[in-house]
């Protein structure tokens, strides 16, 4: 590492070398060292004939280095590459970035790809529904997930561009449609009126979100865009999860009346009933926490959203034959442990899936014997989409 730096400062200095008297490269100054002094070194490390360089995978150190010193080295089909994250932009959005780029966003420089998501629920649930549903972390795919809060997609999109980081960053994020009649009418309570008004606010906003964001991906082949219909609880449901939220009603709710109720509302198949009923329940609880008691019912059985799925597969390009190869033995090993099927299916289908790893039948070889032997199984509507 301090070779391959040290070469990148040769290529990227060689004309103004005159102007340091000294360079000086530390490697991993992270290494054995609590955060506070990490970031205290960095502070107080600086002479004025003298050049520093650091090689580092510590969050903490970026978090308090300006942007523009900011070199992000890659590995892409074998070569290193080199990505400045603030090539091309204006100071403004410059300061915006820095200021952004704290201990824990920071880990988007590290990434190998990133997910970009803007609420409490996809932060907490999105992890555990892959983890759940593959077998697998973001982590082991390579995929680092932030949450944006309230900052804007544009603010920190902007980094993911031929001119700076070439990784793919995919943004996910809810349209906000209306599920209840939005129509006016003269009878409606106050109450009722309200709801129509932010209804329909809500969804205005939401196809402005839409179009500005189709906007910033077009003809950028690092970032994409996907978005809910509705929002992430309410999509939650359509998708084929009302069981999952049916069974956390009594951490929602103490009321028998309600309960009842509650359930009632969210199999009625109304969207207007079961979305109002979902985000209600979220409001209630808090969004945040609601998706923490949501979190402990997740099992490789939940549906994710289409959208979601979407989005992790686009910033996961291309999915390896190794990562298919572990998904599939997960599914298996679950099928196993339910003790609903054979030994010998098992067995033949694991069987399957080291020929498979081995190049000796292709994907669409694995995912037929798949569908043959466990046509039940919730992985087959994930492999057909491939």
């Amino acid at each position: 590492m301090i070779y391959l730096t040290l070469k990148l400062l040769e290529f990227k200095y060689q004309k103004q070398k005159e102007s340091f008297a000294n360079f000086l490269v530390i490697e991993e100054p992270e290494a054995h060292i609590h955060t506070h002094i990490q970031k205290t070194l960095f502070d107080r490390l600086n002479f004025d004939d003298t050049q520093i360089i650091y090689s580092t995978h510590s969050t903490h150190i970026s978090e308090v280095n300006n942007v523009v010193n900011i070199n992000i080295l890659g590995r892409q089909d074998g070569r290193c590459e080199v990505f400045q994250p603030s090539a091309g932009l204006d100071p403004i959005q410059i300061g915006n970035i820095q200021r952004y780029l704290d201990a824990v966003r920071s880990n988007l420089l590290f990434a190998k790809s990133v997910v970009l998501v803007e609420g409490d629920a996809e932060e907490i649930l999105i992890p555990i529904l892959i983890k759940k549903v593959f077998g697998l972390s973001l982590d082991e795919l390579g995929i680092s997930l932030i949450n944006i809060r309230s900052t804007g997609f544009e603010n920190v999109a902007v980094l993911f561009h031929n001119e700076r980081i070439r990784k793919r960053c995919a943004i996910i994020t809810d349209l906000d449609r209306a599920f209840i009649d939005t129509t006016k009418d003269i009878h409606d309570s106050d109450d009722e009126a309200a709801a129509k008004k932010k209804a329909l606010g809500s969804q205005i906003a939401g196809l402005r979100r839409e179009a500005a964001l189709k906007e910033l991906c077009d003809g950028n082949p690092w970032l994409t865009a996907h978005f809910a219909d509705h929002t992430f609880e309410v999509d939650f449901v359509s998708a084929g999860n009302i069981s999952t939220v049916v069974s956390v009603l009594s951490e929602v709710y103490k009321d028998c009346g309600t309960i009842a109720t509650s359930k009632m509302e969210l199999e009625s198949g109304d969207i207007a009933r079961f979305g109002t009923r979902v985000l209600t329940m979220a409001r209630y609880a808090g969004k945040g926490w609601f998706a923490i008691i949501l979190g402990r019912m997740i099992t490789p059985d939940t549906v994710i959203p289409d959208y979601i799925l979407d989005a992790i597969f686009q910033a996961h390009i291309p999915v390896s034959i190794q990562t298919w190869a572990r998904v599939l033995d997960y599914r298996v090993s679950v099928l196993a442990a339910s003790q609903l099927h054979a030994s010998g299916d098992i067995d033949a289908m694991r069987a399957q899936i080291r020929r498979y790893h081995r190049g000796e039948i292709d994907f669409a070889g694995v995912r037929a014997e798949m569908l043959q032997a466990f046509p039940a199984d919730g992985i087959n509507t994930i492999l057909a989409s491939f």
